[in-house]
């Protein structure tokens, strides 16, 4: 039939990834800034050097977890599929269509291998290169906040730090599951109990929101630009205005920054 199209789904062709991005896209911009070159040296450390099967490139690793950021992926099972299907994504983290996507399970593995110290020196070279790039200036208005986010652990993990008062909930808990209504009413606080998955969670509540174990990510961003200049996790506990001058002394130091202006909400006036 005149017209008609055949689709091959198997047929051989040669792309060019690189036409698939347009010029003006966000991810393209960012890689016009961007410079992960530093990481391999970065991480070297953490490989065993020709030993073992090859390591995922760890400026692949780093560059899917800025997909994830920028678009709001939180799973790294979604990330890896998004990553797969992504012309995109798959331009800026350096992997050709033939190349496969790393596992999930091998981004958790890199992530417990780095460590903290590793992550937080390639944010500052990160940081750097916006001031280098001037995308940060040496004087400077910055704004802070502090966001509440959700732990990976339930309610029913918590137990009382008292070892005797927890054998006596658990005994009461027990109980009430076998009553007609299966209620178990706690009365918990942070003072009182304990996660027995996440120690580090707390409770914590924001109007509007169930109460739950959660962390607090305190940033402090540049005011024009919009570049997180420092982050800082604790507990979902801890007060916004806490760490809130240590912070500000952090950004002053590491970066030589004038902190010309600081904005933050009513949480920091105290």
């Amino acid at each position: 039939m005149q017209g008609k199209h055949s689709f091959r789904p198997k047929a051989l062709a040669i792309i060019d990834l690189d036409s698939f991005v347009a010029k003006d896209h966000f991810l393209r911009r960012i890689d016009g800034v961007l410079d992960l070159s530093f990481l391999r040296e970065l991480t070297a450390p953490c490989y065993a050097d020709g030993q073992g099967r090859p390591s995922i490139d760890p400026e692949i690793f780093f560059r899917m977890q800025l997909v994830a950021y920028f678009y709001g992926i939180a799973k790294d099972r979604r990330l890896c599929e998004e990553v797969k299907y992504n012309l995109a994504y798959r331009w800026f983290c350096r992997l050709y269509v033939e190349d496969d996507v790393p596992d999930h399970s091998s981004l958790t593995k890199i992530r417990d291998r780095l460590g903290v110290e590793i992550f937080e020196t390639a944010f500052r070279r990160i940081v750097q290169q916006c001031q280098e790039k001037g995308l940060v200036k040496d004087e400077c208005r910055v704004m802070t906040d502090a966001t509440l986010i959700a732990a990976d652990a339930s309610l029913n993990s918590l137990a009382h730090k008292d070892p005797e008062q927890a054998q006596q909930e658990e005994a009461a808990q027990r109980e009430r599951r076998g009553s007609i209504d299966g209620k178990a009413q706690r009365t918990l606080s942070n003072q009182t109990h304990c996660s027995r998955t996440d120690p580090d969670a707390s409770l914590a509540q924001k109007r509007g929101t169930p109460r739950q174990l959660k962390y607090k990510v305190h940033q402090t961003i540049d005011a024009d630009s919009r570049v997180i200049l420092d982050t800082e996790v604790t507990t979902g506990a801890r007060h916004d205005n806490q760490p809130y001058l240590d912070q500000l002394q952090r950004v002053r130091d590491r970066y030589g920054i004038t902190i010309c202006e600081a904005t933050a909400d009513r949480g920091y006036g105290s």
